[in-house]
């Protein structure tokens, strides 16, 4: 083998025990409903690695035969990247996937088109033919374009869920998705490249195998940057919640037309959390979430939306990080308050500073300096 040949040997050895060893850690994740799309993508990457490093080492061994056999293999799994990480960013925003059977079969239609042409191919040698290798060169490298669709799809996705997370978190961060959003575009960009990298092949030119080492490589830190995220993240949306999440824009009442709760359950029940919030206070857990607020209050999660949406119409995030604001206005307003804006956030129940002062601006419609000047120039003023 030559130098671009080792190389890109190495790289998809590289991958494929990453993309192994990511498939087993995430299946056995504890947030299975989610995970186990993350591991479908992994188990994929590692089987299209594993066809990969065979075609590269043993390249001069493989007759056509058999090469064809590999594509049967791993062509049509690549068509299932793209929706298993679509799969992934809706099990990661939401209880129900629209993946159950008889609703989402239809994702994996081109898997099972691409699995009935190259059987076809690897069986009768379709590709002996024009019109069959014309076919062949489609069903070959469509997976890119089908794949940045659902990427494209899954980006959306993200930003479209804020609301439904909002039911469950108050963690501005967290909700933002920045880390996935970036991800998944910068597999786009890969996948992007590849789609121009097979240009060459495709016109039957001379193609340049710098480009597709540099995609491995590129590929390869995507795989363990969405490996490390994936196995830290949880599904933020508790089950008891699909019927809020099924609506786009949640509604205050229609989710809980059926629910056991009137309204003046729900106004005794959010007035005992504001009371339970205030005196344990609870709120200074920057990773406080509606499930521990279920385990703290004995309610369930459904509940507890409810109560708050019906009973002060509020949700989740707007409940908790009210008890937050309020505290933090106490401290910058205080005038013998020695500690920083920062100390003040993190001992309100904020991870960072520019989260608190993101939160603190859309709830007050100030930041915490304008507001700890204006306090001080009062006090000022009044002494």
């Amino acid at each position: 083998m030559n130098s671009p040949d080792l190389m890109d040997f190495a790289c998809t050895a590289v991958m494929l025990g990453l993309g192994a060893l990511a498939a087993a850690l995430t299946f056995s994740a504890a947030q299975a409903r989610a995970s186990r799309y993350l591991a479908a993508f992994f188990a994929c990457l590692t089987i299209d690695s594993l066809v990969g490093l065979i075609q590269v080492g043993w390249h001069d061994a493989l007759s056509a035969e058999a090469v064809r056999w590999l594509h049967a293999v791993n062509v049509p799994l690549a068509y299932l990247l793209g929706p298993s990480l679509y799969a992934y960013a809706v099990a990661l925003t939401s209880p129900s996937t629209s993946f159950r059977a008889g609703r989402g079969s239809w994702h994996i239609a081109p898997y099972a088109l691409a699995l009935l042409l190259s059987l076809g191919n690897a069986t009768f040698a379709f590709d002996q033919s024009p019109a069959g290798l014309l076919s062949l060169h489609i069903v070959y490298h469509a997976w890119v374009l089908q794949g940045v669709l659902y990427l494209a799809a899954a980006v959306q996705r993200t930003y479209r869920a804020r609301p439904w997370l909002e039911q469950a978190s108050a963690d501005e961060v967290a909700l933002r998705l920045t880390w996935l959003r970036r991800l998944l575009s910068l597999f786009g960009v890969i996948w992007t490249l590849v789609a121009i990298d097979r240009i060459p092949s495709i016109m039957g030119m001379q193609e340049s195998p710098w480009l597709g080492i540099v995609l491995s490589c590129l590929t390869t830190v995507a795989l363990f940057i969405l490996a490390w995220f994936g196995l830290r993240q949880r599904t933020f949306v508790p089950a008891p919640l699909a019927d809020l999440c099924a609506s786009a824009e949640p509604d205050r009442s229609a989710p809980y037309a059926r629910s056991a709760l009137d309204a003046g359950q729900c106004a005794q029940m959010a007035d005992e959390l504001s009371k339970l919030m205030a005196d344990q206070h609870l709120y200074t857990n920057s990773e406080f979430d509606l499930q521990a607020l279920s385990k703290q209050s004995g309610w369930p999660p459904n509940y507890i939306s409810q109560a708050l949406n019906q009973g002060l119409g509020r949700n989740f995030f707007e409940f908790v990080n009210g008890f937050r604001i309020a505290a933090a206005e106490r401290c910058l307003t205080d005038p013998t308050e020695r500690r920083t804006i920062l100390e003040i956030a993190l001992a309100c129940g904020f991870g960072s500073k520019s989260t608190f002062n993101a939160v603190f601006k859309r709830m007050t419609g100030r930041t915490p300096s304008a507001c700890r000047r204006l306090a001080h120039l009062g006090s000022e003023a009044t002494a």
